[in-house]
């Protein structure tokens, strides 16, 4: 299976095609498929099934019936080196148990510490860095072990082939990958190296080959947005232009805007009311001018304010989700005061907190005297606290709304019940919709009443037709 999904599909529903040249599926190689991480991984991870699918592969839903297994790694923190780590010994010990199996490391871990990984984990047989996982089928023919260093970024300057691993209602499309930014705390830099972006035609290409599958919503996913395009020419309104050109897509969100670059231009686009949903994710990290500086942010309390101020004031209300982090080097109880007090005068309506941790050779890893690690918790606790309040304040108020939902699939807690999502949440991060009496299929988008609303998650009851896909 998939570790995170909204939901994930089983391995042997994924959208693959049957290989004409193959007269005895039976016969062909299995494989297993893990993937951590943030959905630029996840991209990656398709891209790298529909190369061994088109290598003659097929996907099992059990680790014990597969040749090759493969774990598509997350770095971006301790606690994601840890589960990388974790899933790759587990795999390890199921590998012992098939003979001829083959185990994978890819991805950022891959990227990052791929020779001490080969060294301390002698069962793998292959360690692919980040750049390039069209390249898995070719590499799986070589004798292991195999250390494959890449270039850090996957950046195809044509539309690549993907097969989607989670709802078909939506997919992830990555417009650029690296980060250019400093920020203190920020491992992706040296991961990723500096921040570069696809071309345009190329990212039509790519819509129209999703759409083509069926996908309804199309999320652009970046390490910030508002950087796209050539150095000097940011190009994001022209890449929006294009995509909503492409038919079949119905929605397209946008995820990960630094709110320095953030124009108002784009604030309406996003109000408009087009394809662009009223959705804007733009990660704050932080709001105390102090801790601001010390993350290296480059920016204020009162530039942020500005720019809420802007959204909030837009020609349609615009849901904003952001992020913070607790705990960091410089934040004492005041500045977290601040920080509460700010999150309960904004009334974000969906926003997720982490608490800090000293990444090695960031900047901060090297400041004196942070916060003891259970204050950190205990701040991101107290924030997460204070926005389910929010969250529920938000919710309730939209019972009796009629509202446009796209359909994910059934529900992960309740097979028997679809759910899916308004333009208001985004996929995994965000809460659902939970549709009763709903007997449609996954990428219809039907009008419905919300009948219930909790902290984070809706129930609503169809009103009108569906609408196909």
């Amino acid at each position: 299976m998939l570790v995170s999904g909204s939901p994930p599909l089983p391995m042997s529903r994924w959208r693959t095609c049957p290989d004409p040249h193959n007269p005895r599926p039976d016969r062909m190689k299995t494989f297993y498929f893990l993937s951590l991480g943030c959905p630029k991984n996840r991209v990656d991870t398709e891209v790298a099934v529909a190369s061994l699918v088109r290598a003659g592969y097929r996907p099992v839903d059990l680790p014990e019936e597969a040749d090759v297994l493969v774990v598509n790694t997350c770095s971006f923190v301790l606690d994601a080196r840890t589960e990388s780590v974790e899933a790759l010994v587990e795999l390890a010990e199921v590998k012992t148990r098939r003979p001829g199996a083959r185990l994978v490391a890819m991805g950022c871990l891959g990227q990052q510490a791929g020779g001490e990984l080969a060294e301390s984990l002698p069962e793998l047989d292959l360690v692919l860095g980040s750049g390039e996982p069209a390249s898995l089928p070719a590499l799986l023919e070589e004798p292991g072990p195999v250390f494959h260093p890449t270039s850090p970024r996957h950046l195809p300057g044509d539309a690549v082939p993907r097969v989607l691993t989670q709802s078909p209602a939506f997919a992830y499309l990555k417009v650029a990958d690296g980060c250019s930014r400093r920020c203190a705390f920020c491992t992706i830099p040296s991961i990723k190296g500096p921040f570069e972006s696809r071309p345009i035609r190329a990212l039509a290409d790519e819509n129209r080959m999703l759409a083509d599958q069926g996908v309804r919503e199309l999320v652009l996913v970046a390490q910030d947005l508002t950087q796209f395009g050539l150095p000097g020419r940011r190009s994001l309104l022209r890449l929006l232009d294009a995509l909503e050109q492409v038919p079949g897509i119905a929605w397209i969100r946008l995820m990960y805007l630094y709110p320095e670059g953030i124009p108002d231009a784009l604030i309406e686009r996003v109000a408009a009311g087009g394809k662009v949903v009223p959705y804007l994710d733009m990660p704050l990290q932080h709001v105390d001018d102090r801790v601001l500086r010390r993350m290296r942010r480059g920016t204020s309390e009162r530039s942020i304010r500005r720019v809420i101020e802007r959204v909030r004031s837009a020609s349609r209300p615009i849901a904003l989700r952001t992020t913070f982090i607790t705990g960091h080097p410089g934040e004492d109880d005041a500045a977290f005061r601040n920080l509460e007090r700010f999150v309960q005068e904004v009334q974000f309506e969906h926003l997720g907190v982490f608490a800090w941790s000293p990444e090695e050779g960031t900047h901060s890893s090297t400041m004196a005297d942070p916060p003891p690690a259970a204050v950190r918790r205990k701040r991101r606790s107290a924030l997460m606290k204070l926005q389910k309040r929010i969250s529920t304040v938000h919710n309730r108020a939209s019972v009796g709304a009629v509202v446009d939902v796209l359909v994910e699939g059934p529900s992960a807690e309740h097979a028997w019940v679809m759910q899916g999502r308004t333009q208001r949440q985004a996929p995994e991060v965000d809460g659902i919709v939970l549709l009763d009496g709903f007997d449609g299929r996954a990428g219809d988008i039907v009008s419905a009443r919300i009948r219930r609303a909790g902290a984070y998650d809706l129930v609503a009851i169809p009103v009108a037709a569906r609408r196909e896909t």
